[in-house]
């Protein structure tokens, strides 16, 4: 219809009605393109507000992954703190507990702790990080992907040698195969058959006077250290993180 009343003018030479109807094409392009931007804006901006509140969702997840995995730890370390003077003879030779004796037969054991915010690496993968638009946020993601790797490093380098101290001194550590007792008896291991478990058994006397043995399970404790810092130095920045989605996804909510 434009176009037809256009070539009209044009043929009877009237300029100014051309030059009208021009202005006329040009106004109504520039309309729909900046009703079209807005559109995509709004879109951008719903997508983003989605995107935060899983972002939300899965920090504080995260969070409660990793408090029980520091609680975990540090039972270990606790239990291991308190064996370490018999072991190194700064405190009078006695029997390790059952408890004590497990704790350091499994002072190897590295269970990779948990790490992964799935709509992190989804926004990555998919090109969507950038739907973000407060710096803060993409700053704390940004330190949070470098510690994950950090982590996970330093998670392969751990496990990488193993002193597993019930396999490499056996004559220190002995596993017993002995009947269940009560409700309360560790079960350490499978397969052990029913009505029995694996209880190691440590002699203490030998192990304060073997150095490769105590060089190992010093290796061993440092690891578990090291492991308990990563772990809270991610929950610290987890935590971080969370107050900064909360924060935000209260403004988007109050904007919509």
């Amino acid at each position: 219809m434009l176009l037809r009343r256009i070539t009209k003018h044009v043929k009877a030479q009237n300029w100014f009605a051309v030059g009208i109807d021009f202005v006329i094409v040009v106004v109504g392009v520039f309309v729909g393109l900046q009703v079209q931007d807005w559109n995509d804006s709004r879109k951008e901006r719903v997508e983003e507000s989605l995107l935060m509140v899983r972002l939300l969702e899965e920090a504080r997840s995260l969070i409660d992954a990793h408090d029980r995995e520091l609680d975990s730890l540090r039972s270990r370390a606790e239990v291991l703190i308190g064996a370490n003077p018999v072991l190194f003879s700064q405190a009078p030779s006695r029997a390790l507990t059952e408890l004590e004796c497990r704790r350091v037969s499994a002072s190897h054991v590295h269970r990779r702790p948990a790490d992964e915010l799935p709509v992190l690496d989804e926004m990555l993968e998919t090109g969507r990080f950038d739907l973000l638009q407060d710096a803060r946020l993409k700053d704390r993601l940004r330190e949070y992907l470098l510690l994950r790797e950090r982590g996970r490093a330093y998670y392969k380098e751990a496990v990488n040698e193993l002193f597993r101290l019930h396999s490499r001194f056996p004559s220190l550590i002995i596993v017993r195969r002995l009947p269940v007792t009560s409700d309360s008896d560790a079960n350490w291991g499978g397969l052990s058959g029913e009505g029995y478990r694996w209880v190691p058994q440590c002699d203490v006397d030998k192990m304060r006077a073997n150095a490769a043995f105590l060089n190992e399970y010093v290796d061993n404790l440092s690891r578990i250290n090291t492991l308990i810092g990563f772990v809270a130095e991610r929950r610290d920045h987890l935590l971080e993180l969370e107050d900064t989605l909360a924060d935000l996804t209260a403004s988007k909510g109050r904007a919509y």
